[in-house]
């Protein structure tokens, strides 16, 4: 609701200074914006970082337009439920606490909340067959992700900290059952 509230302005905004036809399409994951950019069903894409990079291999003549300044240092945090006795992450050596534990990523395709702070487990011998059930869960969303994690269904998950920041501005989660423990390295 928000998304279209705020590209359906953009795409106003953008049709009249261009005096082309512009519309917003909103998509339901990574995958079909990928797949409708590739195919031809939509001409500029919002992409993260991965998917971006996908939709470049799978499209040839595609190029990247603009990035946000907020893209060149970009981060994730990692938040963890109260009850898992898990307390703030100091180094990033100390990672290795989450060997055992059920971790969740939001979507697979998500740069901030899945490939980074995956990377940053790997880098620091946190394998995805270190996790309790030998591997990851996904959620689906950063948004999901804060709410696996509050409610326990998960005891640690990792998301793009932007999300996290807002989610917490706007009241929708509970510090008495989940806090950030790690904030990854920025990022380009």
């Amino acid at each position: 609701e928000k998304l279209n509230r705020l590209y359906g302005s953009l795409s106003d905004e953008l049709s009249e200074s261009l005096d082309v036809d512009v519309r917003y399409v909103p998509v339901s994951n990574y995958a079909a914006a990928v797949s409708a950019f590739r195919s031809g069903s939509l001409d500029l894409v919002w992409f993260g970082g991965l998917t971006g990079v996908q939709a470049r291999l799978q499209t040839p003549g595609a190029r990247v337009l603009a990035q946000r300044d907020i893209d060149a240092k970009f981060t994730s945090v990692f938040i963890a439920n109260g009850a898992s006795g898990l307390r703030p992450i100091t180094s990033a050596d100390q990672l290795v606490q989450l060997k055992g534990r059920r971790l969740a990523f939001g979507s697979e395709s998500s740069t901030s909340g899945r490939l980074m702070p995956q990377y940053f487990l790997g880098e620091n011998g946190v394998t995805m067959g270190d996790l309790a059930g030998g591997g990851p869960g996904f959620s689906g969303s950063h948004d999901a992700t804060i709410a696996v994690v509050q409610s326990g269904a998960y005891e640690v998950g990792a998301l793009n900290e932007q999300v996290w920041r807002s989610n917490v501005d706007e009241g929708r989660v509970d510090p008495s059952k989940v806090a950030v423990i790690r904030r990854t390295p920025p990022y380009v």
